[in-house]
């Protein structure tokens, strides 16, 4: 059994909600946890957060630097700094086996790996490759653009994810219909994939919570999205699906999440196409402690993301947390949003993609206070008392390690 489990992550921490819940379930389970990740300005560089023992490395701080060290990793990937710590990194915290949080390091964990006579489990948050055509449809820079073609193709990263999943010792993957496309798409043993599934804790509704966050509207119809907002999470189908309620009063729209400049640009613009300016409230970003009031104070939760490569073989958090609130969801038919929604009896599913689809189903939750409040109670049901829940899920990761 591995005793010390060391993970990489291309990002900064704490920031990541996946990460942050395996290492510390790990932790609770008896495993040592130390994490290597990006270093801010500011930050020390060792640093124990949440029980986990953190490396921090200067990577780059401005936007350009960024930009350069994105390209330098495509051209062979292998990240050249975190490749030259990755060794010391081994050795202050005794690791048995690197975990490694998405794709881009994993050949370079593989590379330092066969040094250190260690084993590799690959981490996948989501379909990397296609998650890279759709992330950057809104970028308008030409330059961006120029370099998202050359360096993060489809067929390109494809090729590395295959070359990965055939030189790690196992793979960790999100959702059951992830495990399936690696099966498939690398001709892949089933046994070689675990899936642990981005549940939330039961501790989520004990978040404090302000039956005032949303004012004024606190008595309309309110529909909530929150979380990060991108091409492919479908708000754009909702404020078009509002632009044929606009008789509709009551029924108002909360974005609630992390955005960049362009999806407010976006945003804006089609507000005014649809004429629902009045309708749609921007709020932007907010403490992760607050959710659980935005999520619970609303009349619906809605996840609309646009299906395709992406969508279709990841899910997200915040499905388990709406659930957990005992309010109704109405999500689209991206594929795991459908199947669990549709298990578990949450919520509607509409077309996505398909705004008078989706207008149909919120005028059916308008009209109907008893299907909502079914709805929310099953949905309550199944992640508080029922299986999606992160101690269900967890138990899978802890066994595995356990295991292996």
């Amino acid at each position: 059994m591995a005793k010390s489990i060391g993970m990489l992550l291309d990002g900064f921490y704490p920031s990541d909600i996946r990460v942050q819940k395996e290492a510390t379930a790990l932790i609770e389970a008896g495993f040592k946890v130390s994490l290597l990740c990006k270093r801010r300005e500011g930050e020390s560089e060792f640093e124990i957060v949440d029980g986990i023992s953190l490396m921090r490395i200067n990577t780059g701080t401005t936007h350009s630097q960024k930009g350069w060290m994105d390209i330098r990793i495509a051209i062979n990937f292998v990240h050249p700094i975190f490749k030259n710590n990755l060794k010391a990194f081994i050795d202050k915290f005794s690791v048995d086996v690197l975990h490694v949080h998405d794709l881009p390091l994993v050949k370079t964990a593989v590379k330092v790996a066969k040094i250190s006579n260690i084993k590799v489990v690959a981490d996948f948050h989501e379909n990397y490759p296609e998650a890279l055509s759709i992330w950057f449809k809104w970028k308008k820079n030409p330059l961006i653009r120029l370099k998202n073609k050359l360096f993060f193709g489809y067929r390109r990263w494809t090729r590395y994810e295959n070359w990965v999943s055939h030189n790690v010792d196992h793979i960790i993957a999100v959702v059951d219909e992830m495990k399936s496309r690696l099966v498939k798409d690398h001709n892949l043993q089933p046994d070689k994939i675990t899936v642990v599934t981005n549940t939330e804790s039961k501790a989520f509704i004990k978040n404090e919570l302000d039956e005032n966050t949303y004012g004024e509207d606190k008595n309309k119809f309110i529909l909530a999205y929150t979380g990060g907002v991108g091409p492919h999470r479908g708000v754009d189908t909702v404020i078009e699906a509002l632009g044929e309620l606009k008789s509709y009063d009551d029924i108002v729209f909360y974005i609630t999440g992390t955005l960049s400049e362009a999806a407010r640009e976006m945003i804006a613009s089609l507000t005014v196409k649809y004429d629902v300016v009045d309708k749609v409230k921007v709020l932007g970003y907010r403490p992760f402690s607050e959710f659980y009031s935005f999520m619970k104070m609303a009349s619906v939760n809605i996840i609309p993301h646009h299906s395709n490569g992406h969508t279709d073989h990841t899910v997200p958090h915040k499905l388990f947390q709406c659930m957990m609130t005992g309010k109704p969801l109405i999500v689209s038919s991206s594929t795991p949003l459908k199947r669990i929604v549709n298990e578990t009896k949450s919520g509607l599913v509409f077309e996505a993609g398909n705004a008078p689809n989706l207008s149909s189903k919120i005028v059916e939750l308008h009209e109907s206070k008893e299907k909502c409040d079914k709805f929310g109670a099953n949905g309550f049901e199944s992640s508080l008392k029922g299986n999606y829940n992160w101690a269900f899920t967890s138990r899978r990761l802890i066994d595995f390690y356990k295991n292996s």
